[in-house]
């Protein structure tokens, strides 16, 4: 259990995988994950390790690939890619000692489990963080704005690329340090209570 993994770790011992993903549309039944990027860090922002890939889709119809003016990503981009088995085990790999982080968790988590479904198979998450309710939960009245971009904005977090499943991952994890620190979260007990989807 989550808990177990936890057991005696200071907060300065873990690691994070902060996970984005560019994905085909809004809907993680009918979807499909076209890019995947993943930072590992150290809750106080140190990057350990950067990974990003295109997935590989041999089911295309002529025609744009879903959010395209959102994503920019084309048809030939994705045979450079990897295919989905390929990227699940990948993840597995990363999420088996890290906590999963992302960004509104529940849509990277609603795409992968897609992914995986798909498959017969499972992706195991520690966690999972998610920096959009923890950045949500300091603005009660709701006053502010907590969409990736202008989150990393509020706390001088500058990433060149939006949009761009590495770029977005790199912004969720140097804004993570700041936003544990706004909650005063200095051990793994604390960090529990915040932990889930």
């Amino acid at each position: 259990s989550m808990l177990q993994f936890l057991e005696n770790k200071s907060l300065s011992d873990l690691r994070f995988a902060v996970v984005d993903t560019e994905t085909t549309g809004l809907s993680g039944t009918d979807d499909f994950v076209l890019q995947l990027g993943v930072v590992i860090c150290r809750s106080d922002g140190t990057i350990e390790e950067q990974y990003e890939t295109f997935i590989k889709r041999f089911f295309w119809k002529p025609g744009r690939l879903g959010a395209f003016k959102i994503h920019g990503i084309k048809r030939s981009d994705l045979r450079s890619g990897i295919t989905p088995q390929q990227m699940i085990a990948r993840l597995n790999n990363y999420l088996n000692e890290t906590i999963f982080v992302a960004h509104n968790a529940k849509f990277d988590i609603g795409f992968l489990n897609g992914e995986a479904d798909r498959l017969n198979t499972q992706i195991k998450y520690n966690g999972p963080l998610d920096t959009l309710k923890l950045s949500r939960a300091l603005d009660p009245k709701r006053t502010n704005s907590h969409r990736l971009g202008d989150v990393t904005k509020r706390y001088g977090v500058v990433v060149t690329r939006p949009h761009d499943a590495l770029a977005d991952a790199l912004g969720t994890a140097l804004v993570l340090p700041h936003l544990l620190g706004a909650h005063n979260i200095t051990t793994t007990e604390q960090l529990a209570t915040h932990l889930g989807a």
